[in-house]
């Protein structure tokens, strides 16, 4: 995590100064989710550690820097690649009525911008949030279509069938925890 944040504030600083272009920061710094769900969000998406981008030209700009600074090794989200999915995202939110009463995770989360739901989508997709692994076992199998579940202490529910969790302490704080979205500077 210490290494992440050398590199994204690295990059932030370089942007600033004007070497490079495009880059807007952590996922997970660009968006806020209710504290109630901080364990969920952090446990169904991986990508809050990507750093996202506008271009392809400002991700290999990106990786040049970290290159020639020896800063180590980043993965880049470029918005541009992402469009695809935003025709996905809006189909989704018109027939996903909530299996189970349950929320999808995509709903919950405030992006600073809207143009930027799109890179949050990639992260979690239709993942519905449960209370608790039982209500997540329903939601996940009572259908006709199997369901990602993650419940709100960090178990995790693939498609495949796969199910993740255990452990003394649920892996939380990789997102921002607010009530509003945060501001882009």
């Amino acid at each position: 995590a210490k290494s992440q944040s050398v590199i994204v504030q690295s990059l932030m600083t370089a942007k600033s100064k004007g070497k490079i272009k495009g880059v807007l920061g952590r996922l997970g710094d660009l968006g806020a989710i209710d504290k109630k769900y901080d364990v969920a969000v952090s446990t169904a998406c991986a990508a809050l550690d990507y750093i996202v981008v506008e271009t392809t030209a400002d991700a290999q700009a990106c990786v040049a820097h970290l290159r020639s600074n020896n800063l180590g090794v980043a993965t880049f989200l470029i918005l541009e690649k992402q469009r695809s999915l935003e025709g996905k995202m809006r189909e989704a939110k018109k027939t996903s009525a909530s299996a189970g009463g349950a929320p999808r995770l995509i709903d919950l989360i405030k992006p600073a911008e809207p143009r930027l739901e799109v890179a949050f989508y990639y992260g979690v997709r239709d993942t519905a949030v449960a209370d608790d692994l039982d209500a997540a076992s329903k939601i996940a199998y009572g259908g006709n279509v199997r369901r990602r579940v993650v419940t709100l202490q960090g178990q995790l529910i693939e498609t495949s069938g796969t199910m993740s969790g255990g452990g003394s302490k649920p892996r939380g704080g990789r997102m921002r925890t607010r009530t509003a979205a945060p501001d882009l500077d």
